[in-house]
């Protein structure tokens, strides 16, 4: 297959060597073009289900590494907030709460809040969200946080608007798998263009 590289990613380097060591060429203007998911132009690969499980995993390991290197304490009795509890805030809270973390998880449905209260954590309305916490991390795409929670380690996982409605220091870190992990967001991403192509061939058939 021929495929055309859109628009920068910090995954399409290695994207473009996945790509030609399974045999394929890149050229400038092919049928199966290739963009950034918010660009939402060419193979569809952002909305195979696979792809977003994978991409969330790899998100929630690109948090867990934020908030262990840009804390000034261990995650062992760490009081951390999850805001939404989505697959990106599942797998965050899991992976914070092995490593000793506190976990509470703030989200707007009950039933995500009884699924967290399952699972051991800490469940807020985001209405309601107490007022200190060690670290916080935002999966919401949409402002639903005020302040800094006494000096708390304020990370933003969210695409824009972000999830800060006032001006709290706060580390904006939307694209992790890219940043933190590109290979293996890369490996990722060719699979599931090859799933979604190969469903397109078949249903075209």
């Amino acid at each position: 297959m021929e495929f055309t590289l859109l628009g920068t990613d910090p995954r399409f380097l290695y994207l473009k060597r996945r790509l030609e060591l399974d045999g394929h060429r890149l050229t400038p203007a092919a049928t199966h073009k290739i963009a950034p998911p918010s660009w939402r132009e060419g193979v569809p690969y952002y909305k195979d289900e696979i792809y977003v499980i994978e991409n969330a995993a790899l998100t929630a390991e690109g948090a867990l590494e934020l908030v262990m290197r840009r804390s000034n304490r261990g995650l062992a009795g760490m009081e951390v907030l999850v805001t939404g509890y989505g697959r990106i805030g599942t797998f965050l809270a899991g992976m914070l709460s092995g490593l000793g973390a506190r976990v509470t998880v703030a989200a707007r449905s009950d039933t995500a809040r009884a699924a967290a209260r399952i699972r051991g954590y800490g469940a807020v309305d985001l209405a309601h969200i107490p007022p200190a916490f060690d670290a916080v991390v935002n999966t919401i795409p949409a402002p639903v946080l005020e302040g800094d929670y006494c000096g708390a380690l304020c990370i933003d996982l969210a695409s824009a608007p972000g999830g800060w409605a006032s001006d709290a220091p706060v580390l904006k870190a939307p694209g992790l798998p890219g940043l933190y992990a590109p290979k293996a967001a890369a490996d990722v991403m060719a699979e599931a263009i090859y799933r979604v192509i190969e469903e397109e061939e078949d249903n075209g058939r």
